[in-house]
């Protein structure tokens, strides 16, 4: 065995010590075991005893009082985080102390927020070495205001979202900790944004240590920092240390979609019953809006819902320079009704949020949107950078629309999903698995199945009927029975053609990703086993990028992000290493 260097050995055998007393107190992390002399050399105080020990002596009392639902655990958990805050201090090197600091740290922001002792927008209360202080919060790098800080969520509490497929953490100093923002619906962008908000922050501690290790002195003065771990990549902390922030990404995602089950399965309900879905169908903003930035609206596919792309989201938001150039917004939709209907909607969607946001059209950024759909999403942004002059009419339909026999409102219900011409809006699509002739063979077979599961929503239903009956053999024998998403989607479906054959506005960028299952892209010809290769390529897209993926598995592929980097202008991070 090579020999260690000099000093290696008592080093060694320091952490095998220290991990000894970590066990024996029962702490899940390890630390240096700092001495009088080492935290003098530091310039933090002193203390008659070891401070790793009386971390873990004040944590395991923390967790004590809390699971007796007593809010003197806040105390604990708070004494325990000054000390390991001491101990990187003195050690700045020392992932163990670092990783001890902010798991102590989360202890005492999920309990304070429990026991009442913490205001996310104001302060931290807890009890000290010379009585109450209170610790204000500083919030550092945020797009949100100090009055979105509701409360605070331990992500440990969340599950972990299933489509959070790359671990995307990235390890440093602080606590990873997810903040709520409650909607007051106070109209304007409230109207876009979610019910309940939830976004990342790393909390800092940086407490009065001469005041805290002393045996007796003034009342410590405390600060808590929360920075958004998305724009500030590193925080000072110590005489001479800026060590990276800590970043979970996936965190806040999670809770948000927790909280969304716990109110019911929203792509599971907007499948099989879109009816009672089809209100809740809308754009719904990420962060706040920021003027000057455009969006990127993410369009999920079948029985899916946004959190689908956890993976491209984390990715995309940590790109350097993408949050600069960009905001990432969402749009939900029940995926059973048909997509010229949802299509609909979304259409509807950007004009209203884009005459909220900017009433004078006086931002070019929100006139210079970029789609990405995924499956059925790539064919509901198709729908929004095309002309449809009469074609889907007449898929539809057996004779000329003017010669109908309707009422007022069932003849612009009908102009909404069947005619429309581009969102001037939108100045790229990015088609993601979109099968624009339809799935394959086999997976068209499988749709006839999981059709009949599909309720069709009851006004589209009487609208069908209401235009037979007034006008007999007007509505081709397909269509009488509304064709769901599903039906539409399929390889005999007769409007794929007729949307295949649109238009498209020559001004928008179009782009195409498609999996090549589990072939080589080269040799993968029978496409991603839902979406042929022939079924996914797009003539006017000026690039056609084939990854190795199968269709449930394109959307989180890293060859299939980085590509959506690349179109964006980025550079993916394996070629910034």
């Amino acid at each position: 065995m090579a020999p260690f260097p000099p000093g290696a050995g008592a080093t060694t055998l320091r952490r095998l010590l220290v991990f000894a007393a970590l066990a024996a107190c029962g702490c899940r992390s390890t630390g240096p075991d700092l001495s009088i002399a080492s935290m003098r050399a530091a310039g933090v105080g002193s203390s008659s005893e070891s401070l790793v020990p009386r971390v873990c002596r004040a944590r395991r009392e923390g967790r004590r009082l809390e699971r007796q639902g007593v809010d003197a655990s806040v105390d604990h958990y708070y004494r325990a985080t000054v000390f390991a805050a001491a101990a990187v201090t003195a050690a700045p090197g020392s992932t163990e102390a670092r990783d001890l600091y902010n798991e102590c740290l989360v202890d005492c922001l999920r309990a304070g927020q429990v026991f009442g002792r913490l205001d996310a927008r104001r302060a931290l209360r807890v009890h000290g070495p010379n009585g109450t202080t209170t610790v204000p919060i500083r919030r550092i790098g945020f797009v949100w205001a100090d009055e979105d800080f509701d409360r605070v969520v331990d992500p440990a509490s969340a599950p972990p979202n299933p489509s959070a497929h790359a671990d995307n953490e990235t390890p440093g100093l602080g606590a990873a900790i997810a903040v709520e923002r409650v909607n007051p619906k106070r109209g304007g962008q409230d109207d876009f944004l979610p019910r309940n908000a939830v976004f990342n922050a790393t909390a800092v501690l940086r407490p009065d240590l001469d005041a805290w290790l002393s045996p007796a002195g003034r009342a410590p003065a405390d600060v808590l920092e929360l920075y958004d771990p998305l724009r500030v990549p590193d925080v000072p902390f110590g005489p001479a240390s800026s060590p990276p922030l800590h970043v979970a990404p996936n965190a806040a995602i999670a809770v948000a979609r927790q909280i969304q089950v716990e109110r019911g399965p929203y792509a599971l309900a907007g499948f099989a019953t879109p009816e009672r879905m089809l209100g809740q169908a809308d754009i719904r903003m990420i962060e706040p809006h920021q003027p000057g930035k455009s969006p990127i609206l993410l369009i999920h596919g079948l029985v899916n819902d946004p959190f689908l792309f956890n993976d491209m989201l984390a990715a995309l938001q940590r790109t350097p320079g993408f949050l600069d150039r960009y905001q990432v917004w969402v749009y939900r939709y029940p995926t059973g009704v048909t997509f010229l209907r949802t299509a609909a909607i979304l259409r509807a969607e950007i004009e209203r949020i884009s005459r909220t946001l900017d009433p004078d059209g006086a931002d070019p950024a929100l006139r210079n949107w970029t789609l990405v759909g995924f499956s059925l999403g790539g064919m509901i942004a198709r729908l929004q950078v095309s002309h449809s002059g009469d074609a889907v009419w007449n898929a539809v339909a057996t004779r000329p629309f003017q010669t109908l026999r309707i009422d007022d409102q069932a003849r612009r219900a009908i102009k909404d999903m069947l005619f429309f011409e581009p969102s001037p809006r939108v100045r790229r699509v990015i088609f993601l698995a979109t099968p624009h002739d339809g799935a394959s063979p086999p997976a068209s077979a499988a749709s006839l199945l999981t059709s009949w599961i599909v309720q069709r929503p009851a006004d589209s239903r009487r609208l069908i009927e209401k235009v037979e009956r007034d006008n007999p053999g007007a509505v081709r024998p397909t269509f009488r029975r509304l064709p769901s998403s599903v039906d539409a989607l399929a390889a005999y479906s007769p409007l794929l053609p007729a949307i295949r054959g649109l238009p498209y506005d020559p001004a928008v960028e179009i782009h195409t990703i498609a999996g090549t299952g589990f072939l080589n892209p080269a040799y993968g010809g029978f496409g991603d086993l839902v979406v042929p290769l022939s079924s996914a390529h797009v003539d006017e897209a000026v690039s056609e990028h084939h990854v190795r993926a199968v269709h449930t598995a394109i959307y989180y592929n890293p060859d299939a992000i980085a590509e959506v980097q690349r179109i964006l202008g980025f550079a993916p991070a394996w070629e910034v290493d």
